[in-house]
């Protein structure tokens, strides 16, 4: 008897929506790892093959950082060149990815009003423009938290969840990785962050050399903005401690890249 995972939708525009993004990042392959797509009858329901695996450690920063520079420069390269970051972007398939500010914004300004990021740096107006003002470069969103990720026995790695896809700046699913990481296990060197930006810089430039990098003030600055967005879910358990008692203090020494 086959293996299966079963995931579950409010409604049917939910599924759809999970498919079409399940659909666009398998076209990212060999980039990005995805379980095997099982079809069966079900409106607010997926399956998904069997993957043997364990969520993402601190240990595996480097080598999931890498994981995600390849296929956010190999979705650039082969067809995000082409995208905005402010506007929706329809696809080569003929689905449409929402553009980087969306609600954004408003979640950043509803969060800070409410005091949920203790010790947070940002005010209302600077997340504002910092979400509606930001150009670049165009890659994606996936919600790159330790648990959207398995390492299976192999050391392969394969996303998992597939419900939320947006465009994103290079660096900003990385900082959801980053800090939801140290959210989960407690603070992670400065050095160790750096190694794992310079893995997710070089995997991206190798897919596409035009690509200018990202620096270490930008990922922190979109560490900062995933900690006003994610404060609420250390509240309520999910995670053990807040990014203020987590976040690097100073620049690390010898990063190579600016």
């Amino acid at each position: 008897m086959s293996i299966f995972y079963v995931k579950l939708y409010p409604d049917p525009l939910a599924r759809q929506r999970a498919l079409f993004n399940y659909a666009w990042l398998a076209g990212l392959e060999p980039h990005v790892r995805l379980p095997p797509l099982i079809p069966g009858e079900g409106a607010g329901q997926l399956r998904f093959g069997h993957i043997t695996g364990r969520h993402v450690l601190p240990a595996d920063l480097t080598a999931v950082a890498a994981h995600l520079g390849a296929a956010h420069g190999a979705a650039h390269a082969s067809e995000l060149r082409q995208a905005r970051l402010d506007k929706p972007y329809r696809t080569l398939a003929g689905y449409t990815l929402p553009g980087f500010p969306g609600s954004r914004a408003d979640a950043v300004a509803r969060e800070l009003e409410a005091g949920s990021a203790p010790g947070t740096w940002l005010t209302a107006g600077e997340a504002r423009r910092l979400i509606t003002e930001t150009d670049g470069p165009a890659a994606f969103y996936k919600d790159a938290n330790p648990r959207n990720f398995l390492i299976t026995p192999a050391s392969e790695i394969v996303a998992i969840d597939f419900d939320d896809l947006t465009l994103a700046p290079f660096g900003y699913d990385l900082a959801k990785l980053v800090i939801t990481l140290a959210m989960t296990h407690g603070p992670i060197p400065a050095g160790d962050i750096a190694a794992a930006l310079e893995a997710y810089n070089s995997a991206a430039t190798r897919q596409s050399a035009t690509l200018p990098g990202v620096t270490w003030e930008e990922l922190m600055t979109w560490a900062e903005v995933h900690h006003v967005l994610t404060s609420r879910y250390a509240t309520g358990g999910r995670y053990p401690c807040h990014w203020d008692q987590a976040r690097p203090t100073a620049h690390p020494e010898g990063i190579s890249w600016p």
